[in-house]
């Protein structure tokens, strides 16, 4: 199946599928390889082979969802959640959730089976999902975990024979800190007082001048700690990938790289001290790097707010606008590379047209440079500086020595309009018209985009510790705690014998779905071949009679015809 998916041979691949015993994980690791088909930079994929690749993704992906849909019908909720929970020891153990995400699969992820196991996922020890508010206060008073305000499944808090206050309250709150929901949350809250608390520090503790705020202060010291508690954190996501630019692929991630590169740069500028200053007494710090690093903390600060609208991916709503903004932008920047265009051709005509070359002096060449920009870029919005036409000294971008005459006057009025008709009539309204089609491309698989967002989310919050500066305590208990549990699984094999019988289960149900599913498809095809004959046969008789008709109408004229040729023939 490997070689017909490879080869792009839909019916052989979907003949050799029809044959497996995990039909599930097969159709799935089909949709993996022409994933990687389409991303692979060293396969050159022709036109032709990127429809059958899409029309094969969109096959094997269907089949995969007819048979969740019989398992989903035929099996109760626990063997439904042992099958989507078991991995393939061949595909790094990776579970029907885990091959659908990996391959994008949007559909499959939206099934109903699979949403139930998600939702269980990211509650994950707690009957019912919590918020913000519970969060945070259950952080400031850990206690509020033995209070009904938290309720946990007895299957989390109530192992072993220990009864004592103590164990059951450092199992609810280890089930509390590990649920996905709690960390997200928790996360939020605390990236909300980190851009707070790095914004109160930027516009009120760090100067240039002599005093408190020019010196590596305590809130400095905090602001720098933390900060790089962030960076850590960054680290420890790209090493648990497995390579930097893997980690990098991520849109979002590329983001953290310009900024926390941007808000080191910054925070490394304020504080370079001033080289003439001889008075060590002073504090002072050198004026040109200071303002430098004052404009680039003034980007990262932009960047890190701009930042949480990653965090809207929660929401059913926000989540798939989310998305939308960021196809839009890949219709914006085809939209920018002819708008760019067309502003560097008009704004070198007007310079053309309005100045001359005695007016490149040191004081008016950059007016002039920025004027072939600004000028242009200005009257898309409004701005066409028609009283600067018949200044010279005073024109605000393209000054000038000269008399400009009514020819130039009047074929700069004319360049406004063209360039106003070519920008605004044509080129914002082709943005517009892309941006619709973006919108309601998304807009229809709305709820598809939403389900499959949460589940990044989900697996990101899983696989995430909690966040700064928690999450150095959290990596280091987490990994003594993941050696101990991979000890005792070695020693326990009573339980790998049971995970044994437990596959051998799920896999004779989903061979019997499989089996169901071959059955309705024969006796569907069955009842479609014989529909298609019986029309068949009915547009044939329908032919024959037609024809029959017709041959009765020329043999009936053709008697006529003889009877009139020997009356004719008899009368002469």
């Amino acid at each position: 199946m490997v070689w017909a998916a490879l080869s792009l041979y839909p019916q052989v691949a979907e003949l050799m599928w029809s044959n497996t015993q995990e039909p599930i994980r097969a159709a799935l690791f089909v949709l993996i390889i022409l994933r990687k088909l389409q991303k692979s930079k060293k396969v050159i994929v022709t036109n032709h082979e990127k429809e059958t690749i899409e029309n094969m993704r969109e096959r094997f992906e269907q089949l995969a969802i007819d048979i969740m849909d019989l398992l989903h019908q035929n099996c109760d909720s626990e063997l439904r959640e042992k099958a989507l929970k078991s991995g393939w020891d061949r595909l790094d153990n990776m579970s029907y959730i885990d091959m659908a995400y990996e391959c994008k699969a949007k559909d499959f992820v939206a099934h109903p089976a699979c949403q139930e196991l998600q939702d269980k996922r990211w509650k994950r020890g707690l009957r019912s999902e919590v918020g913000l508010l519970t969060t945070v206060l259950v952080f400031l008073c850990p206690l509020l975990v033995m209070t009904p305000l938290v309720t946990f499944k007895r299957s989390w808090v109530h192992k072993g024979s220990s009864n004592g206050f103590f164990i059951k309250f450092l199992r609810k709150f280890k089930a509390f800190c590990t649920s996905p929901c709690v960390k997200f949350w928790w996360e939020v809250a605390m990236y909300g007082i980190f851009i707070a608390y790095q914004s109160f520090v930027i516009l009120a503790r760090i100067g240039k001048e002599n005093g408190h705020n020019c010196k590596l202060n305590t809130e400095k010291i905090i602001l720098i700690i933390w900060f790089g508690m962030l960076l850590i954190d960054e680290f420890i996501q790209a090493v648990s990938i497995g390579h930097f630019f893997g980690w990098l692929n991520v849109i979002w991630n590329k983001i953290d790289a310009v900024m926390y590169i941007v808000n080191i740069l910054g925070l490394i500028l304020v504080n370079i001290p001033d080289s003439s200053n001889q008075d060590a007494s002073v504090c002072r710090i050198n004026s040109d790097s200071y303002d430098v690093g004052r404009v680039l903390l003034s980007i990262s600060s932009i960047m890190f707010i701009l930042r949480i609208i990653h965090m809207f991916i929660s929401d059913k709503y926000l989540g798939p606008t989310v998305l939308m903004i960021n196809k839009m932008m890949k219709d914006f920047r085809v939209f920018l590379t002819m708008f760019v265009m067309v502003l560097i051709a008009f704004g070198v005509g007007y310079a053309v047209v309005l100045t001359e070359p005695e007016d490149f002096t040191e004081k008016n060449t950059p007016t002039i440079i920025g004027g072939i920009f600004f000028y242009t870029f200005f009257q898309m919005y409004g701005e066409l500086f028609v009283d600067d036409l018949g200044t010279k000294e005073g024109a605000t971008y393209f000054p000038t020595t000269s008399t400009r005459g009514s020819l130039r006057t009047g074929v700069v009025i004319a360049l406004v309009g063209v360039y106003m008709a070519i920008v605004v009539l044509m080129l914002v309204n082709i943005l517009i018209a892309m941006f619709s089609d973006t919108y309601s491309k998304v807009k229809e698989r709305q709820e598809v985009i939403f389900k499959f967002q949460r589940l990044e989310l989900l697996m990101e919050m899983e696989e995430s510790y909690l966040p700064p500066p928690f999450s150095i305590i959290h990596f280091i208990v987490g990994h003594i705690i993941d050696k101990k549990e991979a000890k005792r699984l070695q020693r326990d094999q009573a339980h790998q014998q049971y995970n044994k019988r437990s596959d051998t289960v799920i896999r004779s149900a989903v061979i019997d779905c499989l089996e169901d599913y071959l059955k309705s498809r024969r006796q569907k095809e069955g009842t479609e071949i014989q529909t298609l004959l019986q029309n068949n046969t009915r547009y044939l008789k329908d032919k024959v009679q037609q024809l029959q008709a017709y041959l009765d109408t020329m043999n009936y004229n053709m008697q006529n015809n003889f009877a009139e040729l020997r009356s004719f023939i008899n009368t002469e």
